[in-house]
């Protein structure tokens, strides 16, 4: 077996859309192996659908290392670059206290379930797209 065939046997993300949303549900170890497959999937749904908002739906994650955690802010920052929001939901305990002894937690919008998630990303696009009609001081 190779390490590519062992990856996506324990790494799967299925991704699909909701409204203006691209929703991807993570399932498995998100590790140095399978973190690419996770850029590479929802880049690809980027491609489809530029300025979707994007939820990462984490509740079927077993585990999470730091190229994972890497990941994440990788997605983060090119969700900022394309001016569309991003929302973990569902983050299991680990990710979380990952996150927050890093200090990463507090720069994502983090949800506890994907229709929050979607939520949040709505007021997110609304907040957004208000901000250019306010004045700068």
């Amino acid at each position: 077996m190779t390490g590519e065939g062992d990856s996506s046997e324990r790494f799967t993300v299925s991704i699909g859309l909701h409204e203006s949303f691209i929703v991807a549900h993570a399932t498995g170890e998100l590790d140095h192996q399978c973190a690419n497959l996770l850029h590479r999937q929802v880049k690809d749904a980027w491609q489809v659908a530029p300025y979707a908002g994007l939820v990462l739906d984490l509740s079927g994650l077993t585990f999470c290392d730091s190229m994972g955690a890497g990941v994440l802010v990788l997605l983060l920052n090119q969700s900022r670059e394309q001016g569309s929001p991003l929302v973990l939901s569902s983050v299991p305990g680990r990710l979380d206290r990952i996150l927050a002894v890093t200090g990463l937690r507090e720069f994502f919008l983090i949800e506890p379930s994907v229709e929050a998630a979607i939520q949040a990303a709505a007021a997110a696009v609304t907040d957004a797209a208000g901000e250019g009609d306010a004045p700068r001081t």
